[in-house]
């Protein structure tokens, strides 16, 4: 359960999910490559924008 919070939301907020810190949450997770969050970070922000227009 762990890594779909991470894969959703970021470090930060799956740390609030799982009532972890989020330096325990990266520990655990460090399996997620950076560059799996950095496309779900951009495509999050597309939605951001196509919904705000």
């Amino acid at each position: 359960m762990g890594e779909v919070p991470v894969r959703a939301f970021g470090y930060t907020v799956a740390a609030r999910y799982s009532n972890s810190s989020e330096e325990m949450v990266r520990e655990r997770g460090s399996q997620i490559e950076s560059g799996e969050l950095g496309d779900i970070a951009t495509g999050t922000l597309e939605e951001i924008g196509s919904s705000s227009h």
